[in-house]
């Protein structure tokens, strides 16, 4: 959820030889790729001496027993709950396959993954959940504001200026971070992922060269359900400031830094799972029309950012990619 991947569908279509097949989702880690699919996923990883590491492991998901977690907009929620701690297990284990070590270093390798519970893998979140607030809550706010907006006069003005700087701040954490020898790399395992799901998708043998025909730009990646997110924000956190202050009138005689502290935390426990569950469908549906001419124009801006994320893979790199998406057929 990720950033960096391809989000999984419930959907099934037929492909050029009339073959159902279900949609698979997955994700770029450090040396290698992640792909899950309904019950499993795998990680597929290039370890120092040059071979390729795959594991397969069951997705303890509750959305089979609650069917109720599959209603439309609750099942947004509950996938990119699903996708962020997967993606979170995924980087941490293809972190320790990568990197070179001796034995007794994978024997205690081993014995960690044995012993790391789910609240560790909640713990390791936790950072880049209060990174992701502050860079694209909360500066875009107060920014916003200091340039002289006055958000309970002009509450649409105001989100839509803070809108667009978060945007902005958005494309120049991925455009420095790609700067990165690793980031880059991982952006290459990134176009790796499309290709071979694109290639899984067409009912092509999966193989490097049939893969490497295909594109690196992808409809239901990561990366296009964040600009989906940007862009919805414009409309509900004004949409919840607005209903605060119907609410409660009071609330436009509150202190600056009161008021400023309530919207911000409104945003992230009331706004943020509407706007998540929201884009989630939006996504669906494009991917479902993407050849209808208004939901390419909704699609576009999403690709455009993925000319960033994603590069054109390596041969080694596709390999590793296909080897991810044959352990979950």
């Amino acid at each position: 959820m990720p950033v960096f991947g391809t989000f999984k569908s419930n959907k099934v279509e037929a492909d050029k030889k009339g073959e159902v097949k279900p949609h698979i989702g997955g994700q770029a880690v450090i040396e290698g790729v992640m792909i899950r699919n309904k019950d499993i996923y795998s990680i597929a990883v290039r370890n120092p001496d040059g071979n390729i590491e795959v594991v397969k492991k069951d997705i303890n998901t509750p959305v089979e027993k609650y069917k109720i977690l599959k209603a439309p907009f609750i099942r947004g929620i509950v996938a990119l709950i699903e996708n962020l701690v997967l993606g979170i297990k995924s980087l941490l284990y293809s972190a320790q396959i990568a990197m070179p070590e001796d034995e007794e270093e994978k024997k205690k390798r081993k014995k960690s993954e044995k012993n790391r519970s789910d609240i560790f893998i909640f713990l390791s979140m936790i950072p880049a959940i209060i990174l992701g607030i502050v860079l694209f809550i909360v500066i875009p706010n107060l920014a916003t504001h200091y340039i002289g907006v006055v958000e309970k006069t002009h509450p649409f003005v105001f989100h839509l200026i803070a809108g667009f700087i978060r945007l902005a701040m958005f494309i120049l954490y991925i455009l420095v971070i790609s700067l990165l020898k690793d980031i880059r790399k991982t952006f290459q395992y990134h176009g790796a992922e499309h290709k071979s799901i694109y290639c899984y998708e067409a009912g092509k043998p999966l193989v490097v060269e049939e893969a490497r025909k295909y594109k690196t730009l992808h409809p239901r990646c990561g990366t296009s359900f964040l600009f989906f997110v940007f862009f919805i924000a414009l409309i509900i956190f004004p949409i919840i400031t607005v209903t605060i202050e119907t609410l409660y009138p009071d609330f436009v005689n509150f202190n600056l830094a009161l008021r400023k502290i309530i919207l911000i935390l409104s945003h992230i426990i009331i706004a943020l799972p509407i706007i998540a569950s929201v884009s989630y469908e939006l996504l669906k549906i494009t991917d479902k029309m993407k050849n209808v001419i208004f939901m390419k124009i909704l699609i576009a801006p999403g690709l455009f950012l993925q000319r960033i994320t994603t590069k054109e893979p390596t041969d080694d790199q596709l390999e590793v990619a296909i080897e991810a998406v044959k352990a979950v057929l």
